[in-house]
């Protein structure tokens, strides 16, 4: 899709469909207010109507509510569901930032809302209509953050395409073929370590879970250098296929299980849109990516595996893999000398018991480095929630043949083992981690996505860094 700006009224833009909004308490538009009236559209938050012929062209009026209620997060969802119910019209004007006190921040809402929303993955359907383009109303001065807007969702909608691909079709090696395309298109380093390589360093944990597997696995290095000295280190849980290993999951648990890899398409895409925003903080993302099958050459409770560095984790859930792998990607970007670690994974069913599935749940060493994560989820949109890494359950992950456990003994509070578990890998820095099994992929729709993989916290990370 592409985003323009223009600074003229909605109705006043050359466009196919014009998206105008309706305030509860505030006047309609004179020439719109005899249609409105006849359809006694009152502005309810949530509502819409569309009136074909009204000014020249269809109009969709979009209820916005109270004008106090009009916040960069309402007008970012409106401009989602306007686009979707435009679908049929490719060129679509969209006014809903007019009168905004804020010009800037609404506008580039509405364009981020307008490119999230018109997402959608056919696969091998025929593709349905989608708007080819959008014009935004708002102030000149917003012509740079409707591009970092665009930018950033675009970004969403790639990882989106990652995490929706069955996994048929996204084995390890072609997640690493499509993460090395569009990081190099962007000017970006990567390295990917194959079979061998991995043996040779010493990555156990993923040798160990993608041993049941006829697709070998892969580590993935996307370097991003930013122009300050700084870096973060990302890392995403890249399990392209989760059948539990030999604790084999049920037919149904296992029938969405493409997107567990949805970790490793976040901080990939975060990695490629920084390039894209030109951040000054650089970022380096590593993703472990492999099968979790179960065979003759799968891994098996109670073996004990070796991660890089030499630490060690005894299997004692098969199906606890995410973590396994994570700790030698862990162990990876602490090497590469970052100075805070971020991880992103679809982790633990202990966190959708908790926080359900729009909430993601935040653990991490560094209050100062969670609650910016969780501050800057607040500010674009992604609601997370601070859960306490509790060491006291760290008894819970002892193990008598190795320096940690995978399993924690049941799946209370199995957020907090997983973290802790996850803790042991971070080397001493800086770290959060973010839970996304509740919010990574979702099977019913809304406001911003449609059913699948929503690509959540690349806006998160991508405004904590261009906020640090």
């Amino acid at each position: 899709m592409d985003v323009f700006l223009s600074s003229q009224p909605a109705t006043e833009i050359d466009a196919d469909a014009v998206v105008v909004p309706v305030h509860e308490d505030a006047p309609a538009p004179d020439w719109a207010a005899k249609a409105l009236a006849s359809a006694r559209f009152t502005g309810e938050a949530g509502t819409d109507l569309l009136v074909p012929g009204l000014a020249d062209r269809p109009v969709l009026f979009i209820g916005l509510g109270p004008v106090a209620d009009s916040t960069p997060d309402t007008l970012r969802r409106a401009a989602a569901r306007a686009v979707r119910r435009l679908a049929a019209f490719p060129r679509v004007a969209l006014g809903l930032a007019a009168g905004h006190p804020d010009g800037v921040a609404a506008a580039a809402a509405v364009a981020e809302g307008a490119v999230l929303g018109n997402y959608r993955y056919d696969g091998l359907r025929p593709p349905k209509p989608v708007v080819a383009s959008v014009t935004v109303t708002g102030p000149a001065a917003a012509e740079q953050a409707v591009r970092t807007a665009a930018i950033t969702a675009e970004a969403v909608n790639w990882a989106r395409d990652l995490g929706n691909t069955p996994a048929g079709r996204l084995t390890p090696a072609v997640l690493a073929e499509r993460a090395a395309a569009g990081a190099l298109e962007h000017g970006l380093e990567v390295r990917v370590l194959a079979e061998e390589e991995l043996r040779a360093g010493g990555y156990g944990g993923i040798l160990g879970v993608g041993g049941g597997s006829g697709n070998p696995p892969r580590l993935i290095e996307v370097r991003y250098a930013g122009t300050n000295g700084r870096t973060v280190g990302l890392v995403g849980k890249g399990i392209t296929f989760d059948a539990g290993g030999l604790g084999i999951k049920s037919g149904h648990g296992m029938a969405e299980m493409r997107y567990d890899m949805c970790g490793g398409a976040t901080v990939l895409a975060t990695a490629i849109a920084a390039a894209r925003l030109g951040l000054p903080t650089g970022v380096v993302a590593v993703v472990p990516a492999a099968e979790n099958l179960p065979s003759g050459t799968a891994y098996k409770p109670g073996d004990v595996l070796e991660h890089r560095g030499g630490k060690t984790s005894e299997i004692t859930d098969t199906d606890a893999e995410g973590r396994v792998v994570m700790a030698d990607a862990l162990a990876h970007v602490v090497e590469l000398g970052p100075e805070a670690v971020i991880d992103v994974a679809t982790l633990t069913y202990a966190v959708m018991y908790a926080l359900g599935d729009e909430i993601t749940g935040v653990l991490g060493s560094d209050p100062s480095l969670v609650a910016s994560v969780v501050a800057a989820g607040a500010e674009c949109g992604e609601p997370m929630w601070e859960l306490p890494l509790f060491r006291g359950y760290f008894k819970n992950i002892e193990s008598t043949v190795a320096t940690v456990r995978n399993d924690g003994g049941s799946e209370h509070a199995d957020a907090i083992h997983a973290a802790l578990f996850l803790e042991e890998f971070t080397g001493g820095l800086p770290w959060a981690h973010l839970d996304i099994a509740g919010t990574g992929f979702q099977t019913e729709g809304g406001d911003l996505h449609p059913a699948g993989a929503t690509g959540v916290a690349i806006r998160t990370l991508l405004r904590l860094l261009a906020n640090h």
